[in-house]
């Protein structure tokens, strides 16, 4: 379907990815959606728009939106720096450490609940690997789908693409919910209740220092030059470990966290800078993800499919939810952790800094990246299990 702004109407598509982002932003400081996320109402826009055909739909078209590749691109490895400059390591380690155990968790449950799929839906004659790519993905990311798909040989079968278009699908509405589980009263006794120590993004501007020209153009700098190391070492150190895994996000990551680290004293007049540029450039980012909901793909392929990815998404949440009381966990490291699970680092760190959870926007990034690791790993031992 045409949409009515094209692909090639590069100032146009832009003008809409920041028009929602702005919505979003703007949504969250006037309230006018109770405690509804900005981030969600940004992603509900952008799906909205592209469904009903104002913007071009962002996946399974066949089409390529060189403005959403210019932010996949781009967006991500630049405001990684900008979010980790105020990183504080053994801070992060003493305050957030159960992030981990959340994400563990959280992995432990969508393994168990491809296996509970898998015992009464059917995905065809493929379905094992089916299965692997789907668990691998929900573990990891689209990095693991590609990787496991290759690995089974299974990107040249009819369910590959068509898997592609219902996991955007699935994942998306399973984000749009975990926006709204701090919301949802009657789920309050599973959380462990935990002493708010994080500040507003507002009251930490009040604190920190303010924004200024200088500030702006040396946290850009930093975090390009930090992109552009990331991106030039990411092809040597994936040759020499023999990977095809895009390695480029982890290298950022550690070099933000180096720099952060060995020069705090330094970074620390450009704390609230960089953060409020990451935090935009991550609305943006995710306006771009909710113009990759495809619905028309998903009609097509069928119901079984998406079935299949809500039974694992279900009972993932579930298992989370039941494990926080017994590992006193709180809102907060569920819902991020479930997000660093099912999308990846980069939806659980702008979802933790959208939240006022600062102090977990690192390690959103660190255990999501560790989904990578290992997400290949379990979707292709779960093909061979069930194939």
């Amino acid at each position: 379907m045409n949409s009515l702004i094209q692909a090639d109407q590069h100032f146009l598509v832009l003008t809409m990815v920041m028009a929602a982002a702005v919505f979003g932003i703007w949504s969250e400081h006037k309230k006018w959606f109770g405690k509804v996320s900005g981030i969600l109402v940004t992603m509900i826009s952008m799906s909205v728009l592209a469904m009903i055909g104002v913007v071009p739909v962002g996946s399974g078209t066949g089409v390529s939106v060189p403005v959403y590749n210019m932010v996949f691109d781009y967006f991500i490895p630049i405001s990684i720096p900008l979010l980790l400059f105020s990183s504080n390591i053994v801070k992060i380690i003493r305050e957030s450490g159960k992030l981990l155990l959340a994400f563990v968790i959280g992995a432990i449950g969508v393994v168990i609940g491809c296996f509970i799929a898998y015992s009464f839906i059917d995905l065809g004659e493929d379905s094992g690997n089916t299965a692997g790519v789907i668990a691998a993905t929900l573990v990891g990311g689209s990095i693991n789908f590609v990787a496991t798909g290759e690995t089974l040989n299974f990107s040249t079968n009819p369910y590959f693409s068509a898997t592609i278009a219902v996991d955007n699908f699935a994942a998306n509405l399973y984000v749009l919910f975990l926006f709204l589980v701090p919301a949802l009263s009657f789920l309050n006794r599973f959380w462990h209740k935990k002493k708010d120590t994080d500040t507003t993004i507002e009251e930490q501007a009040d604190k920190a220092s303010p924004v200024t020209m200088e500030r702006m153009a040396v946290s850009l700098f930093l975090a390009v030059g930090i992109a552009a190391v990331g991106g030039w070492v990411s092809p040597y150190l994936q040759t020499l470990i023999g990977t095809d895994l895009n390695l480029s996000i982890l290298i950022i990551t550690l070099l933000s966290l180096v720099v952060a680290n060995l020069f705090p004293s330094k970074l620390k007049p450009l704390e609230n800078t960089s953060f409020s540029i990451g935090l935009w450039m991550m609305y943006a980012f995710l306006a771009v993800i909710g113009a990759s909901t495809n619905i028309y793909e998903v009609l097509k392929v069928g119901p079984s499919l998406l079935l299949f990815y809500m039974v694992i998404m279900v009972f993932h949440f579930l298992f989370l939810m039941l494990s926080a009381r017994i590992f006193k966990l709180d809102v907060y490291e569920v819902i991020v952790s479930s997000a660093a699970n099912i999308m990846g680092p980069s939806v659980a760190a702008p979802m933790a800094a959208s939240l006022g959870q600062k102090r977990m926007v690192t390690p959103a990034i660190l255990v999501g990246i560790l989904g990578y690791v290992i997400g290949t790993f379990i979707g292709v031992s779960i093909a061979l299990a069930l194939s």
